[in-house]
């Protein structure tokens, strides 16, 4: 039972090391509309959409992964939205960042 897990643990890693490799390359452009992010409830609707274009171009990226697809796709989402959040750097799209997780 153990090598069974542990054969299947080491194919899916190896099945999907290439997509993180791959994930780390591509640069998005999001059209930020600021004056949204001075309320909270605004913050909220340009995370929300941000977010829904990260994920498809986060899928688009990755769509000819077999195995660990949906993983695959839920890292790149995380850690392009870690770095928007990070790069956006406003407390209300912040919050609606740390909410939604």
């Amino acid at each position: 039972m153990i090598r069974t897990i542990t054969a299947l643990a080491l194919a899916v890693s190896v099945a999907t090391a290439p997509a993180f490799a791959a994930s780390d390359t591509f640069k998005m452009e999001i059209d930020l509309n600021r004056a949204q992010l001075a309320s909270v409830e605004g913050a909220k609707e340009e995370y929300t959409r941000i977010r829904k274009d990260v994920r498809e171009r986060c899928a688009a990226e990755h769509a000819e992964f077999r195995f660990g697809k949906a993983y695959v796709i839920g890292q790149c989402e995380r850690r392009t939205m870690n770095n928007i959040v990070a790069n956006i750097d406003d407390a209300n799209f912040s919050k609606a960042h740390y909410k939604s997780n």
